[in-house]
């Protein structure tokens, strides 16, 4: 890489580290989601060195009568390593919880690298740079970087799941990059569950890439060696965890049948699993819950989803001006447009992949031209756009489906693993419009930059007018 080329991204990359951490050092604790909990984890690990199991009293609930340590806890170990550390160079009680909080700050930056890295493989470069700012940029996103969680490490693994794919549509797989997916899967493993939709769109992408969009089609051997080798380093760097939950729990690998267990038998009754009301319970339509407004919400519940996957914070009572989201819902709604006219070629799995025409020339001389080799082929790069698709959509139905009969909730960070796969696309529709003007290239990259530039503008006066101001 050239020097004028790695400035900007260093630049990039040290501008959304400084803003994220800005974001991280000036909220009390429990100002966020259930962080007062999560951090109990951090808390733990520091002082007893050892994983806690879910139902141990000294972390578990009194209102829910459970943990956040029956899910993987990857971001409270190392945020525990961090927070030794920053106790070391502070007695400042806000030290370890700010050390604990500064994980998911480098997962964030970490995140726009490689959005970089993707925008860089995918797009033109205008676009690429519209893409990284657009995925780390988003107040929600952001957000969901500045506090202790697992939600940032579920979207930095599925970058990371994402570069890797784009690695096998431009060079084709290899035992290396097959390593390098088996690591980013094995993150995304230890992250949230709700992340597990990219794991699934991965082995589709993987399998019918392999098998029948390459030169030697229906290579079972290949698929097998580089299959296991996938699988291998996924069971070797994530497999322990499931392992030990299989053994702490009688066989329950995931955890979540002990998690409800011990919700039934300690949590307050009203928060009990069973006598938890969701719409389901209360005789409502998917289609009713979609639209309802229960008590004083702001909205229903799939604008609330919305505007709060776009930016709202505290304990989802610290929202946008309704102006303000419904000017990234007219931008996101415009990249969706622009990208319309895309969709059949980036969506088309099918081609001819070699054709062999024969031209013959009879007596008098006329020409006749006939086709006489032709051989139908799988396009990868539609494969690759269809999966990430799939990417998106899987995350809406799993909240879709958890809101309506589990847990009534409209919390747009549940949406994050959809993050990157929705971005990708409308930066596509955004590079669509903008590469059709014609001219000097210097208007296209003045379109970009306004446009970035718009964008964090936006992210910075969110955080000095909405976020700030509830924590001087």
């Amino acid at each position: 890489m050239k020097k004028k080329e790695y400035i900007p991204e260093l630049v990039f990359l040290a501008a959304l580290f400084v803003f994220l951490l800005l974001w991280a050092v000036v909220q009390p604790l429990n100002a966020s989601p259930d962080e007062h909990m999560r951090y109990q984890i951090v808390e733990y690990i520091m002082k007893h060195g050892t994983l806690p199991e879910g139902g141990d009293p000294e972390i578990r609930n009194e209102l829910w009568g459970i943990s956040y340590a029956f899910s993987p806890i990857t971001s409270y170990i190392i945020g525990a390593v961090f927070g030794k550390i920053a106790a070391l160079f502070s007695a400042a009680e806000m030290a370890p919880v700010i050390g604990a909080r500064l994980v998911n700050v480098i997962f964030g930056t970490l995140t726009g690298f490689l959005c970089l890295r993707i925008g860089k493989r995918m797009m033109k470069p205008g676009a690429a740079w519209l893409f990284a700012t657009m995925v780390c940029f988003l107040p929600g996103a952001v957000f969901i970087h500045s506090y202790v969680n697992m939600d940032s490490i579920a979207v930095c693994s599925t970058a990371w799941i994402l570069l890797c794919w784009c690695k096998a549509l431009q060079n084709g797989w290899s035992g290396k990059l097959c390593v390098e997916l088996g690591l980013a899967l094995s993150v995304c493993a230890l992250s949230y569950y709700n992340a597990y939709g990219f794991a699934l769109c991965t082995i589709f992408y993987f399998c019918i890439s392999m098998l029948v969009c390459r030169e030697k089609r229906w290579d079972w051997k290949a698929l097998v060696k580089y299959g296991l080798l996938i699988t291998a380093v996924v069971l070797v760097c994530a497999g322990w965890w499931f392992v030990r939950n299989a053994i702490l729990y009688d066989g329950d690998f995931l955890g979540r049948n002990a998690s409800s267990m011990y919700g039934e038998l300690y949590a307050v009754e009203e928060l009990k699993p069973s006598n938890i009301m969701t719409p389901k319970k209360m005789g409502q339509s998917i289609w009713d819950m979609l639209f309802w407004v229960p008590g004083e919400w702001n909205y229903n519940w799939l604008s609330t989803v919305v505007v709060s996957f776009i930016g709202t914070f505290g304990y989802m009572d610290i929202f946008m001006p309704k102006l303000w989201s419904y000017l990234y819902v007219f931008f996101f709604a415009a990249g969706a447009l622009c990208v319309l006219p895309r969709l059949p070629e980036l969506f088309e799995v099918r081609r001819i992949r070699k054709e062999v025409t024969d031209r013959r020339e009879d007596a008098e001389g006329s020409v006749t031209k006939m086709t006489v080799y032709r051989k139908k082929g799988w396009k990868m790069e539609g494969v690759f756009h269809l999966c990430l698709a799939g990417a998106a959509v899987i995350p809406v139905i799993l909240l879709v489906i958890y809101a309506y009969s589990v847990d009534f909730q409209a919390q747009g960070r549940y949406l994050m693993p959809m993050l990157i796969p929705f971005m990708y696309f409308l930066s596509k529709g955004f590079e669509h419009v903008v590469e059709r003007i014609r001219g000097n290239v210097k208007i296209r990259q003045g379109i970009y930059g306004a446009l970035c530039f718009l964008y964090v503008l936006s992210a910075v006066l969110v955080y000095a007018l909405i976020f700030l101001p509830n924590y001087r």
